[in-house]
């Protein structure tokens, strides 16, 4: 094609696992078809608002986050895709592209950073896992460290897998530096204040 590239078998991520499918990348935009029909991904170029590479086991992942805080995650790229990719998005779509590292050493504590409506779990300055706020429906303090966030039924992406993350559970000790509280007012109450303001969910306490 002489307008951007095509790939097979590039998978869309979620919560409940991945759906394989052809992918379209060129000067207007990203278009994402699930192999069989069905779920239709288009995204236009003006509403891209940031794209990431990230290395991950024995292929690569495409990461596109878009105006309206959504976020999406490609995965089956070669290395040399990563290379060609990068300068057609710079070069056709004058956006920069940037690496995100994978953390794989199995630690559970480390740090929350918070960017529009996405939550990564940082370890040192690798990331361990992400989550879209989009998909939480409702989030709870519990005692007074730790928050609670459950996600929506996601009926869509993965419909074959046995397996989707339904809730997860953030432990805030009171000697954090990142979300610093008071007597009154302790860290887990302070993150839990900002992921109210951040997105609409039901809550609990």
């Amino acid at each position: 094609m002489t307008d951007g590239h095509q790939f097979n078998n590039i998978t869309l991520g979620g919560r409940g696992g991945t759906n394989p499918g052809q992918m379209k990348i060129y000067s207007g935009g990203i278009i994402w078809k699930r192999q069989g029909g069905g779920k239709l991904i288009e995204v236009d170029k003006a509403d891209i608002m940031g794209v990431t590479w990230m290395k991950v086991p024995r292929t690569n992942q495409l990461g596109v986050q878009i105006k309206d805080g959504l976020f999406y995650k490609f995965t089956g790229f070669r290395d040399q895709d990563v290379s060609n990719l990068t300068n057609f998005f710079q070069n056709t779509c004058g956006i920069t592209v940037e690496e995100k590292q994978l953390s794989v050493s199995g630690r559970n504590w480390g740090e929350v950073d918070l960017n529009g409506n996405m939550l990564a779990f940082m370890v040192g300055s690798k990331q361990a896992f992400e989550v879209s706020l989009a998909d939480v429906s409702q989030t709870q303090l519990q005692g007074k460290n730790d928050v609670l966030l459950e996600f929506h039924v996601d009926d869509t992406t993965g419909a074959n897998e046995k397996d989707s993350l339904m809730e997860i559970s953030f432990h805030i000790p009171n000697s954090n530096t990142q979300f610093v509280g008071d007597e009154n007012r302790p860290p887990a109450q302070v993150i839990f204040h900002y992921l109210m303001t951040s997105f609409v969910v039901i809550t609990s306490t």
